[in-house]
């Protein structure tokens, strides 16, 4: 009895939790579409760029949402003028988005839990340049990333710079994408290499 009506209220709670989240989006310059569903309070930095959100996109962002080993929030970094662009039906747990360029996330996309994207180095490659005091911006590389329509990134994957991932492709858990991945391909492993076409 207790555990049922345990689990009917963890999953209602983004009725408390939508509209705190839209106020925090709105506040930070975001744009939201229609049936936005969000349990957890998710972490913007968003001072100039963009974090574009299309409809029925569902965020988890809290350990008691997705309770396997990741309990981070979901937290969008976007450097400079940025831009993070989520697509329709996506859902989204306890991952980590940095974005200094362009990060494009397709429809039916699923992105799990402890997931990492970075478009950026965060700081320049030359010892010189990061030890000589003034870290210039300049010389830190960023690349743009895409992720195709339904496609899923398996918790605890790792995905760089200037990586583009095709339509219907599987990241296994874990793996850290340094090259691109073609349509309708399995890839895993550090780094991630082919296994097979995903049919």
């Amino acid at each position: 009895m207790w555990r049922e009506i345990k689990t009917k209220l963890i999953s209602r709670l983004h009725i408390v939790y939508t509209p705190l989240n839209k106020v925090k989006l709105k506040l930070n310059g975001a744009e939201y579409g229609k049936g936005l569903r969000t349990r957890g309070f998710i972490r913007i930095q968003n001072p100039y760029g963009k974090l574009i959100i299309k409809d029925n996109v569902r965020i988890n962002s809290a350990e008691w949402t997705n309770p396997i080993g990741y309990s981070n929030k979901v937290n969008f970094q976007i450097i400079g003028e940025g831009c993070i662009t989520i697509g329709s039906n996506t859902g989204i747990s306890c991952c980590s988005i940095t974005c200094a360029k362009k990060v494009t996330i397709g429809e039916n996309v699923l992105i799990g839990a402890g997931v990492k994207i970075y478009d950026t180095d965060f700081h320049p490659l030359s010892a010189l340049s990061r030890f000589s005091g003034t870290q210039n911006q300049e010389d830190v590389k960023s690349k743009e990333i895409s992720i195709g329509d339904g496609s899923f990134i398996a918790a605890g994957s790792m995905i760089l710079k200037g990586i583009h991932i095709g339509s219907n492709c599987v990241v296994g858990a874990g793996s850290i994408v340094t090259n691109d991945i073609p349509d309708n391909q399995i890839w895993a492993g550090n780094p991630a290499r082919y296994i097979r076409d995903n049919r």
